[in-house]
């Protein structure tokens, strides 16, 4: 056993240790930092991860992108597992009092808040074996004055411990230390409480006095020790209910929310770990079938053991009575078809004022009394966490659900199918049984394509659960049941909303008043998320089901468009500037108002299509949303309403071939803006004309053809020009002035981007503004004036961080990591690097992905981690080799040299930069940059062999192949 020094190292290791299982980065640096910002606390929790391996005992720590493990034995194991096996001796030998002694973080709320709960639940479950064992009567007199002493030392007023107590003291002869100890019990709970002991206890001190024997103590209604009933995580939410229900204040709990979510299981769990701290422990009590007060009375009385009077009023009084005087936690399942009847729980709550209830339900009770836990899904993982799926709850719980009919069923072979089906059904435990139990008959991908489809699926009953539960239909219609007319009405209309909706939205698309909206989030249809509303997806599907039925469902689906394209056209000359508050309204509605354009597309609109077309085109880019940007293109140029509109056709594909574009995409992308220019002619459309002439003319400049690129962009101005469109025009300009300095005609692209500059400034065009200070940084680094660079960049990068604009901020963040390369500070380059390769790859930015993979690689090298720069280095060859990137290919030789110079091999590494400035498809700048590094080299004292005759290619591929042997092959050939 080992004293642990309370650091943070330490406190992570032990939070990890006992949590056993994979946990989330930002749930450990919100536990360990909470008053820092999510940044400042990654970056403490990075800093520990790296001393961590200075402890020899953490070094089995295992480290994952997002998530942490720690998975080796504890005394905390030990104990839980014997109580789970029946070992109730081994888990009380295993118990050495109170968990993390001394670890206490007076800092941490978050910490504090863990501890406590985590020491309170195993020091329930130690004093419910402990008193199991003693009311067994298993332990002889020593034994029994020994356990009884522990519990009086964890808690000083424990009555029951107590009784043990006086019971083996007066059964070894010692009847006067019994009463004396009885004495100073009174006096401190007196003292400290200020009530008297109980009833049981105060009978058992007057048979001491009496000489008799000690009366047997009343049974206290235990739980049954922890099973496995299918229970997955929710430990934040028992923590809270063991937090609320602590309080005095607090005595009635309500965990609200929809059916199938998970409160019964959740309330059971409390319970068991809740119940050994009341001196009576925890009654369960199941209402699915009592509907009336009066039933509820009788239901009371039989489950509180006492008999009913032949009226069935007198029965809720009998109940009290047995009840009164007991320190008990009630626990009320189903309450739902009883909220017309809270009067019972009032009364309850008057007159047992020991008791504490905690209530199951789907609708708010609206007593004054009532505290309420709001219950939704269980966390989800995100797509790009399917190499860690089994840290989240959603999955853990699908998987357990699935090897109950396919034992041998793994996560690992089907993860992102499985992250597929946890997000359709955000995470709501039934959904993920039912779809669970699918895996007998089809594979995770088809159950995830069936979820696609519908609830189908999901609606077909499961005979191995409740009937109440038997299908998430059944579940719906219950609910749908106990809805008026008006709130029925409105929860179809509603369904026609995807992503969540306002308030406002709600009373405009789907006539809903507040009152109404009100009622159906009381009775947990409808969540509220900061300003927005939302349905849950499987409810929105039933609630759809049900507007099918509705003679103006289509009258809705009408109403939905037209709201949202005409929300479109109001935001959309702030989204052309880059406002991010334009751009924050699109991302919180974007599935909405996706929806509203493919059901134009299905409605034959194309005016309506034209008329936000912009607005989308500004966000898409703004945003980097390319993929989804391609898909609602393409869905629409592939529609035949497009082929009966070439106005139409031309801009959607015109659209098509830029996000083409963004993706790296090139030769599709040609074609298509070819494709979109002849269908431009027709309309003398010269809007779509301009922007398929820019992608013909960015490809070109991607595949290294600057000249070409110059004459199309001057084509593209003159439209621009045609057109008046000052922001076409500067931006034009913009693009000119790159193709200037790839031609090496410096003075010419300077200038050209100044005046481009000043027509965004000029126009107030912040979106453009960040491209051409971010391009004219980039300029400015090469001409070797890098203040004026760091300058423009960080006003790029400012303006990009205001408004979120994505694509942008990862290009500044490339030029200002290669300034920061130049100029030696090579944290910062790793740091711009880092977040730049991120953004770039959740983007979609595979070019810019292939160049940041560069830049590590030469940041790799000035750090002397030549293993990293060798793997850096071959992913970004591989990437510029499957993009045909030509602009990346020098940079990917110009690092390789840098790498072997590293590694004591200059003669390579001049021949390596001799050969690519010799590489006739060179840009100017990349020529000079080559040239440059390769004079910095001096000649050798002999002369150098005949080049192997490899291509660009083929060295591009050797530079693939061989990062694992460290080159040797190619230095040999070339030394």
């Amino acid at each position: 056993m080992l004293a642990l020094p309370f650091e943070r190292r330490t406190q992570l290791a032990v939070l990890l240790a006992l949590r056993r299982q994979w946990v989330p980065r930002t749930e450990v640096a919100a536990l360990l930092w909470p008053e820092l910002s999510d940044k400042q606390a990654y970056a403490n929790l990075r800093k520990t991860l790296f001393r961590l391996p200075s402890l020899p005992w953490a070094q089995a720590v295992a480290v994952e992108p997002a998530a942490l493990r720690f998975d080796v034995p504890t005394d905390v194991g030990e104990f839980e597992a014997a109580l789970n096996d029946g070992r109730t001796a081994d888990a009380l030998a295993a118990y050495g009092g109170d968990l993390l002694d001394g670890f206490d973080d007076g800092q941490s709320d978050g910490w504090t808040r863990w501890l406590g709960f985590e020491r309170d639940r195993l020091r329930a479950a130690w004093r419910h074996a402990a008193l199991a064992t003693l009311d067994g009567g298993t332990l002889d007199t020593s034994a029994a004055l020994a356990l009884s002493t522990r519990l009086l030392e964890s808690d000083p007023l424990d009555e029951a411990a107590l009784q043990h107590r006086l019971a083996a003291l007066a059964a070894s002869g010692q009847a006067g230390a019994a009463r004396a100890a009885y004495r100073q019990f009174v006096e401190r709970l007196q003292a400290e409480l200020g009530i008297e002991p109980g009833a049981a206890l105060r009978a058992l001190h007057d048979g001491l006095g009496a000489g008799a024997a000690a009366p047997p103590r009343p049974p206290a209604v235990m739980a049954p020790p922890l099973a496995d009933d299918g229970f997955v995580g929710r430990s934040g939410e028992l923590a809270r209910i063991a937090e609320l229900l602590s309080r005095d204040e607090c005595r009635l709990l309500c965990l609200v929310g929809p059916g199938g979510v998970g409160k019964t299981r959740l309330a059971r769990r409390a319970m068991q770990l809740l119940g050994p701290q009341q001196d009576d422990g925890a009654l369960f009590i199941a209402l699915d079938d009592v509907e009336t007060a009066a039933q509820l009375g009788l239901r009371l009385a039989q489950e509180a053991g006492v008999a009913t009077g032949p009226r069935a009023g007198q029965a809720l009084d009998r109940a009290i009575e047995a009840w009164r005087e007991r320190q008990l936690l009630l626990v009320l399942d189903n309450f739902e078809q009883l909220s017309g009847e809270t009067a019972t729980l009032s009364r309850l709550l008057r007159d047992c004022p020991r008791l504490k209830l905690l209530v199951t339900t789907r609708v708010r009770l609206q007593l004054a009394d009532e505290w309420s836990l709001p219950l939704e899904g269980l966390p989800c993982p995100d797509p790009e966490d399917r190499d860690r799926v089994e840290a989240f709850d959603a999955v853990r719980l699908f998987v357990k659900a699935a090897q109950r009919v396919e034992p041998g069923f793994s996560a690992a072979a089907d993860a992102a199918a499985i992250v597929d089906i946890c997000r359709q059904v955000d995470g709501l435990p039934l959904a993920l049984e039912l779809a669970a139990a699918w895996v007998r008959m089809l594979s995770c991908a088809e159950i995830a394509q069936e979820l696609h489809q519908g609830t189908e699926l999901l609606r077909a009953a499961d005979a191995r659960l409740p009937e109440r539960h038997a299908s998430l239909e059944t579940v719906f219609e219950q609910s749908w049941q106990r809805l008026s007319a008006s709130e029925r009405e409105v929860l179809a209309r509603l369904s026609v909303f995807h992503g969540g909706f306002s308030v406002e939205t709600a009373r405009a698309v789907a006539g809903a008043s507040l009152p109404v909206l009100g009622a159906l989030a009381d009775k947990s249809l409808l969540t509220k998320d900061r300003q927005r509303m939302r349905l849950h997806p499987l409810v929105q599907q039933l609630a759809a089901l049900k507007l099918q039925a509705l003679d103006a469902s289509s009258a809705t689906h009408d109403r939905h468009a037209r709201h949202f394209h005409g929300w479109l056209l109001q935001l959309e000359p702030a989204a052309a500037r880059g406002r991010r508050e334009a751009l924050k309204a699109i991302d919180d509605d974007f599935e909405n108002a996706r929806r509203a354009w493919l059901h134009s597309i299905a409605r034959q609109d194309a005016a309506a299509l034209l008329r936000v077309l912009p607005a989308w085109r500004h966000y898409f880019e703004h945003r980097a949303r390319f993929e989804d940007g391609l898909a609602l293109w393409r869905a629409a140029a592939d529609s035949e309403l497009a082929a009966a509109d070439a106005l139409l056709r031309a801009r959607v594909l015109a659209q098509a071939a830029l996000m083409e574009m963004r993706l790296a995409r090139y030769a599709d992308a040609q074609v298509t803006a070819g494709t979109a220019i002849d269908a431009a002619e027709a309309p003398a459309d010269r809007d779509a004309r301009y922007q398929a002439l820019a992608v013909q003319a960015g490809c070109a400049h991607y595949a290294g053809r600057s000249a070409d690129a110059r004459e199309i962009y001057l084509r593209a101005l003159d439209l621009a020009r045609a057109r008046e469109n000052v922001s076409d025009i500067a931006s034009t300009l913009d693009n000119l002035a790159l193709c200037e300095k790839r031609l090496g005609h410096y003075d010419e692209a300077l200038g050209l981007t100044l005046e481009a500059l000043a027509e965004h400034r000029r126009h107030g065009d912040d979106a453009r503004l960040a491209v051409c200070l971010n391009n004219l940084g980039s300029l400015y680094t090469f001409l070797d004036e890098d203040a004026a660079a760091r300058e423009h960049l960080l006003e790029a990068q400012a303006l990009c961080e205001r408004h979120g604009l994505v694509s942008t901020r990862a290009f500044a963040l490339a030029n200002l990591g290669d300034l920061a390369l130049k100029a030696g500070d090579i944290d910062d380059a790793r740091s711009f690097g880092e977040q730049g390769l991120e953004g770039a790859d959740a983007a979609g930015l595979r070019s810019l992905v292939a160049w940041f993979k560069v830049h590590l690689a030469r940041v790799a090298v000035r750090q002397a981690a030549l293993d990293d720069a060798r793997t850096w280095l071959a992913d970004a060859a591989a990437l510029a080799l499957s993009l045909g990137a030509q602009a990346i290919k020098p940079l990917v030789l110009n690092a390789l040299a840098e790498l072997l110079d590293a590694q004591g091999q200059p003669r390579a590494a001049r021949r390596v930069l001799g050969f690519a400035a010799a590489e006739p498809t060179l840009s100017a700048p990349d020529r000079d940059e080559l040239m440059a590094a390769f004079t910095r080299h001096r000649p050798p004292d002999t002369p150098d062999p005949p080049w192997p005759g490899w291509s660009l290619t083929e060295l591009m591929q050797r530079i693939v192949a061989e990062a694992p042997l460290a080159h040797a092959p190619l230095i040999a050939a070339l030394s």
